[in-house]
């Protein structure tokens, strides 16, 4: 559960652009889903919060994500259109790699037998 979300309860909804706003004419589609950071902005006063997400679509001025989100009792992907200039783009290292790095530092600081 998010720290927004102490309750249980639904998760408040984002500012999002209108699907029925988007020209599907202009929408690109990924080939892959690409991961991003996504600002989140909220009308009902809450601070505004960046969450891991990522690109299914863009326009010139829009992007589509995909985002888990609180749900009540359980975490669900939800999908919505928002303002490109509210997108960063995100890198997912494998776990391998982190792994490997940790198992290099270890073996070096291991007492020679």
């Amino acid at each position: 559960m998010s720290a927004l979300n102490q309750r249980g309860d639904s998760e408040p909804n984002p500012v999002v652009i209108p699907a029925a706003a988007i020209d599907p004419g202009q929408v690109s589609r990924a080939q892959a889903p690409m991961p991003v950071w996504v600002r989140l902005t909220f009308d009902d006063g809450r601070p505004e919060r960046t969450q891991k997400g990522f690109a299914l679509a863009w326009t010139d001025q829009h992007v589509q994500v995909q985002v888990l989100w609180e749900i009540s009792y359980y975490r669900g992907a939800r999908d919505f259109w928002t303002n490109a200039d509210q997108i960063t783009r995100r890198t997912i290292e494998p776990q391998w790699l982190r792994h490997s790095e940790d198992l290099e530092v270890s073996e070096r600081s291991a007492p020679n037998r």
